[in-house]
């Protein structure tokens, strides 16, 4: 190895001090070699289809460590690694959560590249992975006041969210997905005063024009996994690629017609 490729490697080692110990760094490092599971067509995003534009607030995590905008209710398991946010519950079972303290918005679209990352071989509870908006204020009236892009542990066969509006209104939808561990997958949401529409994989899945489901709260975005109580849990990762948010300033390029969302009622977690 020549002097400045041994530089190189002393560069990149020191580069990840602080996000956790050589064997905790393996266990996040994606192989190079492996190919991508889950959705892998280009464009990823349904904002590249639909013409958002640029985001009015982005995240890519590619340079530098996690910035100090990224709070958790465990800060020392949130932390940026090979251009992802990752939540590390790789030590013990936790509630992980994550969200920005600078980005929050009435209307508008948000979009996240979403996956769930297992130990191959393992055992124990997976781990519920979410990736939501809730009230800036951070008082979700204890669920019943959230919306959720996206949830699953991974086997599910389907991915799931819903809209959760005061005072016990639930509108849900799924899709068929592959859910496995290190499968990658895009969730969106577009708010407006007149609709919510719902986007897995750049298509768009569900719009919602009933009045009940439009809060018009200030929402900010959050990721959270989730353990089962009482569990032996398997040492987990969640890690999102990027998370951006986009103003209405720019029309869909496309129709964002779909089948409305199914109501229901929501109880409150507390």
């Amino acid at each position: 190895m020549s002097a400045l490729g041994g530089m190189v490697l002393a560069g990149t080692a020191m580069a990840v001090v602080g996000a956790g110990t050589p064997a905790e760094m393996a266990q996040v490092r994606p192989a190079s070699s492996r190919p991508c599971v889950g959705y892998c067509k280009y464009p990823t995003n349904a904002a590249a289809v639909f013409r958002w534009g640029k985001p009015a607030w982005d995240q890519e995590f590619e340079v530098g460590s996690l910035g100090n905008n990224w709070k958790s209710n465990h800060p020392g398991l949130i932390y940026q690694v090979n251009g992802m946010l990752t939540l590390d519950a790789s030590k013990g079972p936790a509630n992980v959560t994550a969200y920005p303290s600078d980005q929050a918005a009435r209307v508008g679209r948000w979009e996240a590249r979403v996956r769930a990352r297992e130990p191959q071989k393992g055992t124990g509870a997976h781990y519920r992975y979410t990736w939501e908006l809730v009230p800036a204020s951070g008082d979700d009236s204890c669920g019943a006041n959230r919306i959720v892009l996206g949830t699953y542990s991974p086997g599910d066969t389907r991915v799931r969210g819903s809209v959760n509006t005061l005072p016990d209104h639930r509108f849900t939808y799924a899709r068929k997905r592959d859910l496995r561990s290190l499968a990658w997958h895009t969730y969106a949401v577009e708010i407006t005063k007149r609709h919510i529409s719902w986007f897995v994989d750049t298509k768009v899945i569900r719009t919602e024009r009933r009045r009940a489901a439009l809060s018009g709260i200030r929402y900010r975005p959050q990721f959270v996994m989730q353990s089962v109580p009482g569990a032996t849990m398997r040492p987990s990762f969640m890690q999102m690629d990027w998370v951006r948010y986009y103003t209405l300033k720019r029309p869909n390029a496309h129709s964002i017609d779909a089948p409305q969302m199914h109501l229901t009622t929501v109880t409150p977690r507390c």
